[in-house]
């Protein structure tokens, strides 16, 4: 299943140029058939993810959000599942992953190497369920620290957009071996490895 993790719409991201309807327009248009909807500390609300819905039947929009902890405002969480405001208020990474484990949502460190200097939270030994690998905000070279350092942790690598516009779009997202029927199910597809990560550079159907 075709599935954008990290994804900002100009409803709640002010970095975003693009309406939440855009977005999905260009998704569906490139064969995406699911997405996680990622403001930046903020949550959609059952209604407006309801009718964003009821107008692209042919993705499944689930909620999430992507947080900024307070040690270090590059350092974010994404939490793939919920739109619980709660989490707004949630600002350490022991918090976040206590809170999004118990709930059975999946947690991501977003771009982990946007300052190479590395993550606060994994310099603590605090291990996220998920590293970002490529991005539209991480290139090739921090992509491969990335894989360097998932590996000396153990931890699963995903592949997600990042999207802030339609260029972004189409460029490196997972496909799930199994439908998500449920917002929580991508939790299970990626510490199973139920998945496989995809990018779109000289060859499309490069698979990594």
């Amino acid at each position: 299943m075709k599935t954008e993790l990290h994804l900002h719409t100009n409803r709640y991201s002010p970095c975003a140029k693009s309406t939440p309807e855009e977005m999905m327009f260009w998704l569906a248009a490139a064969g995406y058939e699911a997405v996680y909807i990622t403001e930046h500390d903020a949550v959609w609300a059952d209604g407006e993810l309801a009718s964003l819905q009821v107008k692209f039947p042919q993705l499944r929009i689930f909620p999430g959000v992507e947080l900024t902890m307070a040690e270090d405002d590059m350092e974010h969480l994404l939490v793939l599942g919920t739109n619980d405001p709660a989490y707004l208020d949630l600002h350490n990474p022991q918090e976040v992953l206590a809170a999004g484990r118990s709930e059975g949502h999946l947690v991501v460190l977003a771009h982990p190497l946007r300052k190479l200097c590395g993550a606060p939270m994994l310099e603590k030994g605090l291990l996220p369920d998920a590293l970002e690998h490529r991005t539209c905000s991480q290139g090739p070279h921090r992509a491969r620290l990335v894989e360097e350092m998932a590996e000396d942790l153990h931890v699963p690598l995903v592949h997600a957009g990042d999207a802030h516009n339609p260029e972004c779009v189409d460029q490196f997202w997972i496909e799930t071996w199994q439908p998500l029927a449920h917002p929580d199910d991508i939790r299970d597809a990626v510490l199973s490895g139920a998945y496989d990560r995809f990018i779109r550079e000289a060859d499309p159907a490069t698979m990594l």
